[in-house]
């Protein structure tokens, strides 16, 4: 009986040795097939989202000042995507006293350059 247990064991530790290997080897190749996409431009910098009334516009910046009266500045470039009345428009469309939605990436520091701007 012992002796039978003792092969039993040996057969089963085998088994398990063997199956533990090619379930490894199933998992690694798995891993090392699977191919990482480059973060897309939304991924590489976070956004943040400004609510505000329009105080200045000038060539390359937007400042607003939101409802708890902290004023900030948003640079803009060639690439920020402006919308009034569901039309795309231009800087100079945009007025002192707009309501806007901004969605802005941030920069080194505290930087903020305008993805979108809403003019509500």
């Amino acid at each position: 009986m012992r002796e039978l247990l003792g092969r039993t064991t040996s057969t089963v530790c085998v088994g398990l040795f063997i199956v533990s290997g090619l379930v490894g080897t199933g998992v690694s190749q798995q891993a090392s097939n699977k191919k990482t996409d480059p973060p897309s431009a939304s991924q590489k910098a976070p956004t943040v989202t400004v609510k505000g009334t329009v105080t200045a516009v000038a060539e390359s910046t937007l400042t607003i000042v939101d409802d708890q009266k902290t004023e900030t500045t948003i640079a803009l470039d060639s690439t920020t995507k402006i919308t009034k009345a569901g039309k795309e428009v231009s800087i100079a469309d945009l007025k002192a006293d707009d309501s806007v939605t901004v969605i802005a990436k941030k920069g080194d520091g505290d930087t903020l350059t305008a993805i979108r701007i809403t003019v509500a």
